[in-house]
């Protein structure tokens, strides 16, 4: 902070005046007794020194106050593209607007027309769901159904929004996207690697403190979407140690498994907590557009 100076209007043209300033207190035996402070003639105006500088160390307080205040904004806003953990950097460019949808040349063909309404019905759930989150209404999305239906490319892109909806709130709410898959990694890794910062203890703290996180990809970490495979141990402390502290904050969270697979991998108490006051977004008809996309 600033040294504190008297304005260089006191130091010009000063003269004490016969009057005194009994504002000011000291403490003496447990009880404040007043100072009197001699008062001054500044420019023609008779003002107490000391009110002038404490007048000024309360500007210097507010500017300081405020500065503080918009690098703290800051920091929360920067906390979804500094402390994410994805698994395929392309969602990063994930938004609505590039959530495509295009209607089938052949709309005779059923099973093209049903993933083509049922991709459009779950990008408006999507937005209603965001509109209500908007509003500050508390609750865990669920989205569930087959790989490569642009499951992750909407829980992003509904992060993107709530970061930038409230960046001037005050408080600003934090957001965070993390691959399960990519935070198990690199909790293992650090096991053996005793100067990594990403340690069990540090994701249980980052996932339990922001206020909308995206747990993408829920059963990857296992190796088991084919298959049905219990978590490890290890695996069922980290997701409870992370659900059972974010109660009362919203949790996205994406995955490929069927609700009977959901159960059989995690243990219950884990599966409450993520399916507590659940709106669900289900992918059944959607193909993956991943193959889609391929040449042959």
């Amino acid at each position: 902070m600033e040294k504190l100076k008297l304005p260089e209007s006191l130091l010009k043209n000063m003269a004490l005046t016969s009057n005194q300033c009994m504002k000011h207190t000291y403490r003496k035996g447990g009880e404040d007794v007043v100072k009197p402070i001699p008062m001054m003639m500044v420019e023609g105006k008779e003002v107490c020194p000391r009110c002038q500088v404490e007048e000024q160390t309360k500007e210097l307080e507010q500017v300081e106050n405020s500065k503080f205040k918009q690098l703290e904004k800051l920091r929360k806003y920067n906390t979804l593209y500094k402390e994410s953990h994805v698994s395929d950097e392309t969602i990063l460019t994930a938004t609505f607007q590039n959530y495509t949808v295009d209607k089938p040349k052949d709309n005779t063909d059923e099973k093209l027309m049903a993933s083509y309404r049922e991709q459009n019905r779950n990008k408006q759930l999507m937005l209603d769901i965001l509109k209500d989150l908007k509003e500050g209404q508390v609750f865990n999305v669920i989205l569930q159904g087959v790989p490569g239906a642009g499951k992750s490319h909407l829980a992003y892109a509904t992060l993107q929004e709530l970061n930038n909806h409230d960046r001037d709130a005050e408080p600003k709410k934090t957001c965070l996207f993390v691959s399960v898959d990519e935070m198990i990694r690199l909790i293992k890794d650090s096991f053996n690697n005793k100067e990594s910062k990403y340690t069990e203890q540090y994701f249980i703290d980052l996932l339990s403190s922001v206020d909308y996180l995206v747990l993408d990809d829920l059963g990857a970490e296992t190796g088991s979407i084919e298959t049905i495979k219990a978590a490890t141990d290890f695996v069922q402390r980290v997701l409870y140690g992370v659900m059972n502290a974010r109660q009362g904050k919203v949790t996205i969270v994406t995955f490929n498994l069927s609700g009977e697979a959901l159960f059989a991998m995690y243990d219950k108490k884990v599966v409450s907590r993520l399916l507590r006051k659940p709106r669900y977004v289900t992918f059944k008809d959607t193909k993956d557009k991943r193959k889609e996309q391929l040449p042959f």
